[in-house]
């Protein structure tokens, strides 16, 4: 449940500031293209399944399937991928987008980025672990080593 807050308090954080940004760059329609091929070769729709899946492991194994089904309902995957293109394009510049296609779509940068989730899941309960002794910590005024 911390992943989704986590995602989703970022996306509102961050989106004004890129809705608001109406000054595009002279080369933002090759940025778009490259952005888009990009998004051939790491799609968003695979890293937002990856992290509905890393979020339900915060729930009892019975509940797991209704959440993904929820979740899975919710994100008009679609919309997220045309927004993510345009934000990626805003973000990054042509060189960037460039080299970021070199390394994604090369057999080492497929394996690193096959391997993302797997990395995630398995940092994720030491944050969570962190995180809940900060919050035991906080609520009860005492400090543990």
């Amino acid at each position: 449940m911390r992943i989704v807050l986590t995602f989703v308090l970022t996306a509102l954080l961050f989106s004004p500031a890129i809705a608001q940004d109406q000054n595009l760059p002279e080369d933002f329609d090759q940025r778009l293209e490259l952005s888009a091929k990009m998004h051939e070769i790491w799609p968003v729709r695979l890293r937002v399944e990856e992290a509905i899946d890393l979020a339900a492991q915060s729930f009892e194994m019975a509940d797991q399937p209704a959440f993904k089904s929820q979740m899975r309902r919710a994100v008009k995957f679609e919309q997220l991928e045309e927004e993510s293109i345009e934000i990626m394009a805003r973000l990054y510049t042509a060189e960037e987008l460039e080299a970021m296609i070199g390394f994604y779509g090369s057999p080492e940068g497929r394996s690193v980025s096959a391997k993302s989730g797997d990395y995630s899941a398995a940092l994720q309960p030491v944050i969570t672990r962190m995180l809940d002794k900060a919050l035991i910590e906080m609520r009860t005024g005492t400090v543990t080593p």
